[in-house]
């Protein structure tokens, strides 16, 4: 299990490392803390998914992405449901 690859190309330590970064750039906006926690809940499981494709899990992987996307879709529509959202997630 050490140093599995679980999103793709990155480690469980790495992205929680990234997703901790990027709360704390929120500061204490308690509401903007917790649209990122639900962001983060979606774009974890679209992630995973798509590394269940790549291993060949085909009809596991589309449904975690799908739930993914009904979590993380809100988000894109209004983007003022969270702060920077997409600031600081994997050198974007």
């Amino acid at each position: 299990m050490k140093g599995m690859k679980f999103y793709g190309d990155r480690t469980r330590k790495e992205h929680r490392q990234d997703v901790k970064e990027h709360r704390e750039s929120l500061g204490g906006d308690k509401e903007a803390i917790k649209a990122d926690r639900k962001y983060q809940r979606g774009r974890k499981k679209e992630l995973r998914g798509e590394e269940l494709i790549r291993r060949g899990k085909t009809k596991r992987g589309e449904a975690k992405i799908k739930r993914g996307e009904k979590i993380t879709d809100q988000f894109k529509e209004d983007p003022s449901a969270m702060k920077d959202y997409k600031k600081g997630y994997y050198g974007e």
